[in-house]
């Protein structure tokens, strides 16, 4: 078969003995989105976006629509999202601001009551009349792991504030949140361009936060290393965490170190050993588009 992983991606996988392992899942790969998940991707109610703005820093966002505002093309070949429709506020984040055709875009459908997810990597086809269409390069669905479950249920409209902030450095309660978080999600990118975000889970606390930086455990996944293998070759990331009682996110772009042989004497990295750390540059907090209900049902069994 064709190898479907680049350099980066492979040199963590040898590091970490799976590379056999990283193949096998490689078979699950698609260059379009399988017939089998238009269904799923049409009930969504939010997606997260992962890519750069035009001053190229990483950002992740969660962009929320009534469900159907998710729809994928016949053959599979393009996804199209709404962006705008009467019961939201025009998400005005990034990466979405300033858009363009041809742009690499990462896309993550999550639906956390299940714990099924699917990543969508793709270009930027089209975007304008609150419609944003991707050609997809690549579609696969990934494991259950470290996804805590919520049961979603919509607000009704009005009920999201409009305020926004940003800034540079982390404050009080920007590490409060941080330190609190059970879950976030982070974009990375090859340095020709193409983009990807991923979903990260853990027991409440699994985030560090310490002399200006974010230290994160990497634990057993599904051995591809898609994230890590970005951080080798370009050592950026653009993260979000999802303020679940408040309906607001927390976006942050920064730069990335690796750590991927530091033993675990205590467990915290679940075995791996692996831990990176993410400083911030700057930083955004906003309403999200559409607020939900966002019920705690209960958390992975894999979190170490």
């Amino acid at each position: 078969m064709t190898d479907p992983y680049h350099a980066g991606e492979r040199a963590v996988q040898e590091a970490a003995g799976e590379r056999d392992a990283a193949l096998a899942n490689g078979r699950n790969m698609n260059p379009r989105i399988p017939a089998a998940a238009h269904g799923f991707v049409a009930q969504q109610q939010f997606v997260l976006l992962g890519g750069a703005d035009r001053e190229g820093r990483l950002w992740a966002a969660l962009i929320a629509g009534a469900q159907g505002f998710a729809q994928v093309a016949v053959a599979g070949e393009t996804l199209s999202l709404q962006l705008s429709d009467p019961g939201a506020v025009l998400p005005a984040v990034e990466p979405l601001r300033a858009l363009q055709a041809g742009d690499h875009l990462g896309v993550l459908f999550i639906e956390l009551a299940t714990r099924r997810r699917l990543r969508v990597n793709g270009r930027v086809r089209s975007v304008g009349a609150g419609e944003l269409v991707l050609t997809t390069d690549q579609a696969y669905a990934l494991c259950p792991k470290y996804i805590q479950r919520r049961r979603l249920e919509e607000r009704p409209a009005g009920g999201v504030a409009a305020d926004v902030r940003e800034g540079e450095r982390m404050d009080g309660e920007i590490r409060a949140w941080i330190e609190a978080a059970d879950t976030f999600f982070v974009a990375s990118a090859h340095p020709d361009g193409p983009a990807d975000v991923s979903h990260r889970g853990g027991r409440s606390g699994f985030v560090e936060v310490a002399e200006g930086r974010l230290r994160i455990p990497d634990y057993p996944g599904n051995s591809m290393f898609n994230t890590l293998g970005n951080f080798t070759l370009r050592p950026e990331a653009g993260l979000a965490f999802i303020d679940f009682e408040g309906n607001r996110q927390l976006q942050l772009t920064g730069s990335v170190e690796l750590a991927l042989d530091q033993g675990d004497r205590d467990g915290r990295t679940g075995g791996t050993g692996r831990w990176w750390s993410f400083r911030p540059e700057a930083w955004r907090i906003a309403p999200l588009n559409r607020a939900f209900v966002w019920e705690l049902i209960d958390s992975s069994p894999f979190n170490p």
